[in-house]
């Protein structure tokens, strides 16, 4: 008999739990029960009285069922417990999970609404974030569908793709600008390339920013600095040949000197309007802060500035006409601000306006907001002049021989100033019918102060 029918025939018996198999409250339930079965099994056999057994075995079995409720009462204190230890766990990872999601959406939020371009790049170049903004930027149509692409597949620039190569070589940071190209125009771009350590290996980050506004603003001010430079260049070089001319002329031709020393006289006074001029545009450009915005009388703001240009126009045969409503018009304005602003628009219009000409002063009120009208007669603007007579220096070129001493920052100034009162400037022209320049300023609704000093 091999062993295999051996162990059919002798199949393996059940052992019985061991002491240590069984738990300790398990162990006192066996002993009271036992216990109970000992005492009435003694008493049956020494053939006790039954009132005898009843007196023993009743509160032996009482006592065994109480340790057996006991017992089970714990075992449930210790389940009810461990069920609500379970449960305090479950809802702190909850609450850790909800903090996580909470986080990620904070964090998806903000690099969407960002202004720089944010792109993410494994150790493999594949690309794990590309927000709106790097889409943007690098001319893309859409983020999501560039993810876990290779970077140098999806953007084709030479010298972004060699900072990416360097970066992730370990040579430190790389900064560049870069120019993308989008239909005509070239868009600048400043980028930044990071490599930094994730989880044993390395991810790159490229930050991108446009450099547009920037570009912008340096190539005004450097023609803002061509430009001043030339405006006080030829002023300065024909008073010093004026002044040169004088002294070779003050002892044989006395006529001939005072005339030059009267146009030495003529550049000097140039020279303190663009002076002034640049002064107010430095004060237009400083905003509000250094304003006293009160409720201001139109009708008084034009009559001063007339009574100031009259002279003027008076000299050149043009006609100064008003045109006020019958109620007062007050404006939410700076009295200086705004009284700059008419004059220089009056001024103007005297200056592109000839001989017999006529300039009309008007202002209306509206539901929120009033208006301040110059229109004259003069030689008119065409409409791609329109788009740049706000900047600084410019001059329409077609009109330089008619002008009188302008220096070309007089409508800036109205520009800067009428933004500065929450305010806004418009013109409507045409080329030999003259011009209507409108603005538009925030009503006032209280009584005028005086105009202060």
């Amino acid at each position: 008999m091999d062993a295999r029918s051996t162990k059919e025939t002798n199949p393996p018996q059940r052992k019985l739990p061991t002491k240590r198999g069984y738990s300790a409250a398990q162990r006192r339930q066996v002993t009271w029960i036992a216990a109970v079965a000992v005492a009435a099994i003694g008493l049956v056999w020494m053939q006790a009285p039954p009132w005898v057994i009843t007196l023993i075995v009743i509160p032996l079995a009482a006592k065994a069922a109480h340790q057996v409720h006991c017992e089970h009462k714990r075992q449930d204190d210790r389940c009810l417990k461990m069920l609500r230890d379970a449960d305090s766990a479950v809802r702190g990872w909850q609450e850790r999970w909800q903090n996580l999601q909470k986080e990620t959406e904070q964090t998806i939020t903000a690099l969407s609404g960002m202004r720089d371009g944010v792109v993410l790049l494994n150790q493999n170049y594949e690309i794990r974030l590309l927000n709106p903004a790097a889409s943007y930027l690098l001319n893309l149509s859409s983020s999501r569908l560039y993810e876990n692409r290779v970077f140098h597949e999806v953007v084709r620039i030479p010298a972004l793709t060699r900072a990416v190569d360097a970066s992730s070589e370990g040579k430190g940071p790389q900064k560049l600008l870069v120019e993308v190209v989008i239909g005509d125009s070239i868009r600048p771009i400043k980028a930044r390339v990071d490599r930094f350590p994730s989880a044993g290996n390395h991810n790159l980050l490229v930050t991108l920013r446009d450099e547009t506004e920037a570009k912008r603003i340096e190539d005004i001010r450097r023609e803002f600095v061509a430009n001043v430079s030339h405006e006080l260049k030829t002023p300065l070089a024909a008073i010093k040949g004026y002044a040169e001319t004088v002294e070779l002329a003050i002892k044989d031709d006395p006529k001939a000197a005072a005339y030059f020393l009267a146009q030495i006289q003529t550049q000097c006074q140039r020279l303190e309007r663009l002076i002034a001029d640049m002064m107010q545009l430095a004060r237009a450009q400083s905003g509000r802060s250094k304003m006293r915005i009160n409720a201001i009388s139109l009708r008084q703001v034009i009559a001063d500035a007339i009574d100031s240009n009259a002279p003027v126009a008076e000299a050149k045969d043009i006609q100064l006409t008003i045109d006020l409503p019958e109620t007062d018009v007050i404006a939410k304005a700076d009295h200086e601000a705004l009284l700059t602003i008419a004059n220089n628009l009056i001024s103007n219009a005297i200056r592109y306006t000839p001989k017999d000409g006529e300039i009309n002063v008007s202002c209306r009120v509206e539901e929120t907001s009033c208006a301040l009208v110059v229109k004259d007669t003069g030689v008119g603007i065409t409409a791609s002049d329109q788009k740049r007579i706000f900047e600084r220096f410019y001059r329409v070129e077609k009109s330089r021989s008619t002008v009188d001493g302008g220096t070309g920052i007089g409508l800036s100034v109205v520009k800067n100033l009428a933004e500065a009162l929450e305010g806004e400037v418009s013109v409507n022209s045409r080329p030999g019918s003259g011009s209507t320049f409108e603005v538009r300023l925030p009503r006032g609704i209280t009584t005028p102060d005086a105009p202060e000093s």
